[in-house]
């Protein structure tokens, strides 16, 4: 069991997916089970996200939640759990 906070940085609505970045450190585990700001998780995805100075960004993690209509309860800036227990 993990539990890793994560700093919601955008939402993308129409696919039900919150875009975050970790703000600990540890074991990123996705079980049937697993909710990201008690809210539940269907599949994780590492987006391509490019850096201004050309890098690839990849810390970013794409959360697909399990009930797209969950993405109202994650503003942007918020800080959420990930737990996978």
């Amino acid at each position: 069991m993990s539990r890793l906070r994560f700093r919601v940085e955008s939402v993308l609505a129409d696919r039900g997916m919150v875009l975050a970045r970790p703000l600990d450190t540890g074991d990123l585990r996705l079980t049937p089970h697993a909710t990201l700001g008690a809210r539940p998780v269907a599949h994780l995805d590492l987006p391509r996200k490019v850096r201004a100075d050309g890098t690839l960004d990849l810390e970013l993690v794409g959360f697909f939640l399990a009930y797209a209509a969950d993405v109202i309860h994650f503003p942007v800036g918020a800080v959420v759990v990930y737990a996978d227990d």
